[in-house]
């Protein structure tokens, strides 16, 4: 070790500098309490970082929802409520009845939205595959056909910003349908829906017509 007055090499066991006569206990309380007054400086640092990245993350989760690119169909779906972000629970569906109003297959919003996600069938049974309807995180309302090809799952559930088969791992983006794991083509396929009154109208044309991508 080095005499931090002069520099001259000394041996740890002095207590005294054997050229300036400098005190090395001195020193080494001075070098002692300068580390001591950099560590909660360095610990502020360390806590500022943390947090900045951690508004960063979450500014950029909330971006990358409200910035998301649409299904072609569901961009031009209504939007029927704010701006929200889906907790990782498993949001399963539920059974709701359609009722044919004006011509059209409905199911009433405030199930939608009480429930997140619904399913029914075609009141005329003129359709075997079920649909389901929920609202994305960014408030947009999709009804698709519930039905998975690649595997055959006709069920799905939320987590987070995306609809998961019930059947096989895959899963996709609520609002673009991306896909995050197999099945990239076979997600629940949307159709257009609208909203009137206090119902979502499906036309039952797009539902009856509708057939497998597989």
């Amino acid at each position: 070790m080095r005499c931090r007055k002069c520099g001259s090499e000394i041996r740890s066991e002095m207590k005294f500098c054997p050229v300036c006569g400098s005190t090395l206990q001195l020193q080494q309380d001075a070098v002692e309490t300068d580390r001591a007054v950099k560590n909660p400086q360095v610990k502020r640092w360390v806590i500022c970082g943390v947090i900045l990245l951690v508004l960063v993350v979450g500014i950029g989760a909330f971006l990358d929802q409200l910035l998301r690119t649409f299904h072609p169909v569901i961009e031009r779906q209504p939007d029927v409520a704010m701006m929200t972000m889906y907790r990782d629970e498993q949001i399963r569906s539920t059974p709701v009845q359609a009722v044919m109003t004006d011509g059209k297959i409905g199911v009433p919003l405030r199930s939608v939205q009480e429930h997140k996600l619904v399913r029914f069938f075609d009141p005329e049974k003129q359709q075997d595959v079920p649909i389901i309807a929920y609202i994305t995180p960014q408030g947009k309302l999709v009804t698709a056909m519930s039905k998975s090809e690649q595997c055959g799952s006709t069920d799905f559930f939320l987590s987070g910003n995306n609809i998961h088969c019930a059947l096989c791992p895959s899963y996709w983006n609520m609002a673009s349908m991306e896909a995050y794991a197999c099945c990239q083509r076979f997600y629940p396929d949307p159709v257009p829906s609208s909203v009137l009154g206090d119902m979502v109208v499906i036309d039952p044309v797009a539902v009856r017509q509708w057939q497998s991508r597989f």
